[in-house]
């Protein structure tokens, strides 16, 4: 006999992340933003168009739960082309790597963060966040 357990286990909104063509580097999506990007959706899937500094400011709140992320390099034509995930980069997940493909690598999800000085005064306060590397870990 099996059993299955899920605990905690909420499902999120689908993610699909568009990345300018040829963008290499750190990308960051910062949630809950007054002056973000509006919320888009394209077939139930949220829509995250990284601008062309990596940083991108939506008014999606952050969504904690299992969802099934795309990521694409997206043309000025609008051509989507996938870049592959990596989720775990291990020395077996290294050594399948090819050295000539892009990937998206380097997973981190930050809660809010809030600063206060000595006298109790919030001084900063950011939402979560999401961010991750575009390019080749090999090099």
């Amino acid at each position: 006999m099996s059993f299955i357990l899920f605990i905690n286990c909420k499902k999120s909104e689908n993610t699909v992340t568009l990345i300018p063509e040829n963008y290499v580097g750190t990308i960051k999506i910062r949630f809950n933003e007054k002056n973000g990007i509006e919320k888009k959706y394209e077939n139930d899937k949220r829509i995250y168009e990284i601008p062309e500094n990596g940083i991108l400011k939506t008014k999606f709140n952050p969504q904690f739960g299992y969802h099934f992320p795309e990521y694409y390099y997206i043309s000025e034509n609008g051509k989507r082309t996938k870049v592959h995930p990596i989720l775990n980069l291990n020395k077996n997940v290294l050594d399948t790597i090819d050295k000539n493909k892009i990937y998206v690598y380097n997973f981190m999800i930050l809660g809010g963060v809030v600063k206060v000085d000595s006298i109790g005064n919030v001084t900063e306060k950011r939402e979560s966040e999401i961010i991750f590397d575009i390019g080749n870990p090999l090099n």
